[in-house]
């Protein structure tokens, strides 16, 4: 990326090109086109006792990318001091080194459409 840096991110600026693109695609920063760490706010609404999936890190397979086993627990142990997401979100540990150790997984079949993670 070419700009000013801010606090460990780029201003707005023009996003660099490290390689040609096909035809009618075009090159946009992730938070554009997805949401990242989606409000808890979206889970309010439900009560505390009701059971989520709970994901803890070993639990996803690197060479797969897949959740291969999840922990049930109500909402009220999980909800806070864990990271929500919800059926079908893109997870991956935010644990060094995060994107090398292959720890992630699209959110499938979770309790209720609600999971938690530790990072």
């Amino acid at each position: 990326m070419k700009g000013e840096r801010l606090e460990g991110f780029m201003k707005d600026a023009e996003i660099e090109e490290p390689y040609r693109l096909p035809e009618g695609w075009r090159w946009v920063r992730l938070g554009e086109v997805s949401q990242i760490n989606p409000s808890k706010k979206e889970i309010e609404r439900l009560s505390d006792n009701i059971n989520v999936s709970f994901i803890p890190t070993d639990a996803i397979d690197e060479r797969r990318g897949k959740i291969i086993t999840q922990e049930t627990r109500k909402l009220n142990q999980v909800k806070k001091g864990y990271t929500f997401f919800k059926e079908k979100d893109v997870i991956f540990a935010k644990i060094t080194p995060c994107m090398e150790n292959g720890k992630c997984a699209i959110a499938k079949k979770l309790t209720n459409g609600v999971g938690f993670g530790s990072t």
